[in-house]
């Protein structure tokens, strides 16, 4: 059953700043000038409260872990996760070393799960209990009674970078403060 953990304190702040970007287009008509100075500065607003704030989440998948933050997306089959701590926000252990999750930086956050098509809204989590659910799903090692097997198939990890969001955050990000600056 896939299952997906989200901030909604961080999903909640999205949504003020997309509204308050929307508020300003309005606003600049009204006031005279430009209406495009407000415009690029509304676009940048909301562009980065998608990024930062609505995308990042974390799927558990009935095969694969998925982590999806601002600068990229991250999958680990579950047989590679080894550990999941909780003493700094939830950091995922593997074996190319510690991941810490974007939504859940600090031991205090609150998070919502959603799993499939359940009715009955989000569970509402800890970042202790979101940590359970992740364990949960992680195989226990299985004995090895032998010599190791002559051939072994690493289990994949993939990251996929996400260049063009980075990209418009930087080209946005200059735009906008350039546009602020003449308001």
């Amino acid at each position: 059953m896939h299952t997906t953990i989200v901030a909604p304190g961080l999903r909640r702040l999205a949504l003020v700043l997309w509204a308050a970007a929307a508020v300003l287009v309005p606003l600049a008509l009204v006031g005279g000038g430009s209406p495009w100075l407000a415009v690029v500065p509304s676009i940048c607003i909301a562009f980065v409260a998608w990024a930062a704030l609505w995308r990042p989440r974390i799927e558990l998948m009935p095969e694969h872990l998925r982590i999806v933050d601002v600068r990229r997306t991250s999958t680990y089959t579950w047989s590679r996760v080894t550990e999941v701590r909780t003493k700094y926000g939830i950091e995922v252990v593997t074996s190319e070393g510690v991941r810490r999750v974007w939504i859940a930086t600090r031991p205090t956050a609150r998070l919502d799960a959603r799993t499939g098509d359940r009715p009955g809204g989000a569970d509402h989590l800890d970042v202790g209990a979101a940590a359970a659910r992740m364990l949960a799903r992680v195989p226990t090692p299985a004995p090895q009674d032998g010599p190791p097997p002559a051939s072994v198939v690493a289990a994949p990890i993939t990251h996929r970078t996400h260049g063009w969001t980075i990209l418009a955050m930087i080209v946005l990000g200059f735009a906008a403060s350039t546009a602020a600056a003449r308001l």
